[in-house]
């Protein structure tokens, strides 16, 4: 059940208990007390002409526990004396919805009927013509004084909303006609919390944490041979090749995670909310069934700096399931409302990018090979007239094998070196001569050592990249053609 109903619930009990309120206050009749001390308002009248009336007008505070059995589950509330907050004996120490709870607590004891349907004393009364025979709900109340009353719920009653059911009320002999909360009638998955990582964001106060933080982050499973560590990257140096990600791939290739697959993963692990609870402390055949035995992907995490496993199963028919290390509860996903989680693979998360330079960090670019000799090197000038208080800012120009070039067809090259597109990942170190050699040079202040790339010859319209000796990947001829292009062409 979606958010939304369970509000419209909680609105629809506000609702009922303002309306009582407003009744007694414009003088309705005062509750009689039947011989087992029960309070309910019933008249003659009341049966002749269906008016409505008071069946139950208890006080909470004089509440010691609700029990309901329903048609799916069995639960018995009461107000926990540290907390002051509703609970269920049988779902102590999991996450719960709290509100939920007190929609029961509230509801059996506040209670107006809409009619009296039949007197059970009758000699044509008979029980199955209301459902009362296998009562779809039974709800037993206990004072704190020792005494209890309880009430059992039938068929739904023709004619009225979908949450009208036939009643009948222990000491009682009327049949009546009363809306009872939706609440009554559900189990685990309706109580059950969906904030999956409710454990792991509440701060030593008990206090839910506003801001999430996901650290590092280790991938297994079908999708990934081995473990797929991805690690915060925390480098604010220009000259880094991997400056401007946010994580990096140090297992199995050293490779920058793609910008926006890495947002898209930690926006998931930060705000991952169930749609629903499939099972409640699940055993190992339903965790077979589930596809959680041998799971399809496995995300190992730190949230606010707890280390946290979680187990998915294979996304089937728009859904996914998944189970936290450690706890007894299997969620239900739904993959529209997933970035990315349903569709990790190296593919989805390594940078496509098989050349990533900055402009403010560089200061030369050599291409040697392919036709083309270039030596472009870069000068900059701190602008006097334009410094923050913060910020230095420089003047660039640019000079090729010697001459004076525009820097906007500087820029131009940049951008398609940066533009590389991998085609292939975990080549073999290429044999033969280099195709073409790149030399990146950096500004004095990054005090960083140039770096070399060399392209071989791999395939028909392919060339594989070693960087300072070692093979990463491939990109296209294509590609290389223009970069060479634009090199020739300022």
């Amino acid at each position: 059940m979606n958010k939304k109903k369970r509000n419209l619930l909680l609105l629809v009990l506000a609702t009922a208990v303002l309306g009582l309120f407003l009744w007694l206050l414009a003088g309705g009749q005062e509750p009689e007390t039947d011989e087992s001390g029960h309070e309910h308002s019933i008249s003659e009248s009341d049966h002749e002409h269906g008016n409505s009336g008071v069946l139950l007008n208890y006080s909470a505070d004089n509440l010691k526990t609700v029990t309901f059995t329903n048609a799916i589950a069995q639960y018995t509330a009461f107000v926990d004396s540290k907390s002051g907050s509703v609970v269920f004996k049988e779902l102590q120490n999991y996450p719960v919805n709290a509100k939920f709870m007190e929609t029961v607590w509230y509801g059996a004891v506040q209670m107006i009927y809409q009619d009296i349907a039949a007197d059970t004393r009758d000699s044509g009364y008979d029980p199955k013509n209301y459902g009362l025979d296998k009562p779809s709900l039974t709800v037993k109340a206990t004072l704190k004084d020792g005494t209890s009353y309880t009430f059992k719920a039938g068929n739904r009653t023709p004619g009225y909303d979908e949450d009208v059911y036939y009643l009948t009320l222990s000491g009682d002999s009327h049949v009546y006609v009363c809306t009872l909360e939706n609440a009554f009638f559900m189990g685990n998955s309706y109580y059950l919390s969906d904030d999956i990582f409710s454990d792991y964001d509440t701060a030593e106060d008990g206090s839910s944490k506003k801001k999430i933080k996901i650290g590092d982050i280790t991938l297994s499973g079908s999708e990934f041979k081995g473990d797929f560590r991805m690690k915060v990257n925390t480098t604010a140096d220009m000259s880094h090749p991997f400056y401007g990600y946010e994580y990096v791939v140090t297992s199995p290739v050293n490779w920058p995670v793609k910008v926006s697959s890495a947002s898209m993963l930690v926006y998931d692990l930060q705000y991952l909310m169930a749609d629903d609870v499939a099972v409640l402390k699940p055993t190992s055949r339903q965790l077979r069934n589930y596809g959680l035995a041998s799971p399809y992907l496995t995300v190992s995490f730190k949230r606010n700096g707890k280390s946290c496993v979680m187990y998915c199963s294979r996304p089937d028919k728009e859904k996914m399931y998944v189970i936290l290390k450690g706890h007894k509860i299997i969620y239900q996903l739904n993959v529209n409302s997933l970035s990315i989680l349903h569709q990790l693979s190296p593919e989805t998360l390594y940078s496509i990018n098989a050349v990533s330079v900055s402009l403010e960090a560089l200061s030369g670019l050599k291409l040697s090979g392919g036709g083309v000799k270039s030596d472009i090197q870069i000068t900059r000038l701190q602008n006097e007239n334009a410094v923050a208080e913060t910020d230095v800012i420089y003047t660039y120009s640019v000079t090729k094998n010697g001459e004076e070039k525009k820097y906007s067809s500087y820029t131009k090259l940049i951008k398609q070196l940066n533009g590389s597109a991998i085609q292939h990942w975990n080549v073999k170190k290429p044999e033969g001569k280099p195709y073409l050699t790149i030399t990146l040079s950096y500004f004095e202040n990054f005090k960083r050592k140039p770096d070399t790339l060399t392209l071989y010859r791999y395939s028909d319209r392919e060339y594989a990249v070693v960087r300072e000796g070692y093979p990463t990947n491939t990109v296209s001829e294509t590609w290389v053609k223009q970069l060479l292009s634009d090199a020739g062409a300022f």
